[in-house]
Order: structure tokens, then sequence, then C-alpha cells
């Protein structure tokens, strides 16, 4: 499992490379979204590298205490709750993005992949879900249909800002950049893909609550949610997620 001491000691570490990230985050041109409802695309959080993952890491430990707290209790909140109830990017307030500047190459190349290709992502992330689901089933829970339909048409209403909009091969380059970036640190990229399925969400939950006890604890959250409707344990968990119980 990863721990405090482990990230703390990569993010020290890391600082050349988090300039060699923002430098390459440069190459995806700004992106400016014309639909009815902003922030919709962010209804999940999508999977970034363990590199972004340090990031973001450290932008939560940066954080004045209120704001580290209510970041912590959303993405534990998030993991647990996930995928029949989708509450959002934790980092999403109000539609806006609070971590701009830190979003992930995934956020930033929403919008800008070709629509065939962007249609095949999406119906990629829906066959996971199925399977998803699928498995739950095996645990005896029946998840509602919602689970799968929640994911979304891939948008055809981002505007690039940028006179030439980059092609998918360029894009592709840029991503596999980003992951060349992982690899001095191997062997914690190994555990966040394997052990937490490239899931930051669920990296936080532990880090907050214990690897263990958020794994049994989600199964216990989703279980009441499905057959009772009710959300006692949830909220049983979120009580003991602070600030103050944070060791970062």
């Amino acid at each position: 499992m990863i721990s405090h001491g482990d990230l703390k000691k990569a993010v020290g570490q890391a600082q050349p490379l988090f300039q060699d990230l923002q430098a390459l985050y440069r190459n995806v041109p700004d992106t400016h979204c014309l639909c009815e409802q902003p922030g919709i695309c962010c209804s999940f959080i999508p999977e970034i590298t363990f590199i972004e993952s340090l990031h973001w890491y450290q932008v939560i430990c940066n954080a004045c205490g209120p704001m580290r707290n209510r970041w912590l209790q959303q993405f534990v909140a998030f993991y647990l709750t996930n995928p029949i109830r989708h509450l959002g990017c934790p980092f999403l307030a109000n539609g806006v993005c609070t971590v701009y500047e830190y979003r992930a190459f995934a956020c930033r190349a929403y919008g800008l992949w070709s629509r065939m290709t962007g249609k095949a992502r999406t119906e990629q992330n829906r066959k996971a879900k199925n399977a998803l689901l699928a498995a739950w089933e095996r645990f005896g829970l029946a998840l509602p249909a919602e689970a799968v339909t929640a994911e979304i048409d891939y948008c055809a209403k981002v505007e690039c800002l940028f006179p030439e909009k980059p092609s998918d091969e360029k894009l592709m380059d840029v991503l596999r950049q980003v992951y060349a970036l992982d690899q001095s640190m191997a062997d914690l990229q190994q555990s966040f893909e394997t052990e937490y399925h490239s899931d930051f969400s669920f990296l936080i939950a532990s880090l907050a609550l214990g690897y263990r006890k958020v794994v049994l604890g989600k199964y216990a959250v989703i279980k009441e949610i499905v057959r009772q409707g009710t959300d006692g344990r949830l909220q049983q968990m979120l009580d003991k997620v602070s600030t103050a119980a944070w060791q970062g």
C-alpha cells in the first residue's frame, strides 16, 4: 500500500518532473465549453497517471484547512458511493474547476479528440461499467442501470481556443510523454495502477481512513444505499474524515 511517507518523499523528488509535466500540458491548447451545462463533463474523475496523482496530492496537502477538509470529504464520498451516485469531481465547484492550473491531461484533452475517438472512448467506458455491474452482482448486489447510462455522450460543444486543433496522433504523443514521467517512480506507479486501479479517489480515501476500511466500507455503503435507500454508514465514515486526522 502507498503511505503518506511514500508520497511525501516522492513529492520532494518530483519537483523537476512537475515542471516537465506543466511543459507537456502546454502542448494541449485551452478549450472553451459551449454547452448549456458547464462542468457536466466533470461528472467523474478521469483515470490519471501517477505523476499527476502526486501533483494533486501536493495540491491537497498545501491547501488551507477548510479547503483541504472539504476536498477530503468529497473524495471519500465520491469513492464510497461510486458508481451508484454521481457526485461529480470533488475539485468542481459551481461548474468551475478549483484546480484548473493542475487539471490532468484527460481533462485538458477532453473535447479535442476526434469525434470518432471520443465516441470510442465513451463506449469503452460504458463497457467497463457494465463489467463493474456484473462484478457487483456476483457479490449479491444488483446496482441500478443508471450506473451505466450516466456516462454521457462525448461532447461536441467544446471549442478549441487555438487556430489549429491538435490531431489524435499529437494528443497521443503528449500522453505517452506524460506517462513516461512515471518511469523514475516505477514501484509507486505499479502500486497506484494495480492496488488503486489508477483511481485517485481510492488513494485519497485509503490515506484518510485506511485501505482495508475503505474497501470493506464501500461494499457496506453501497449495500445500504441499494437495499435500504439510506446512507447511515456513509455518514459514519465521513465523520471520521477531517484535516486533524489527515497526516499530510
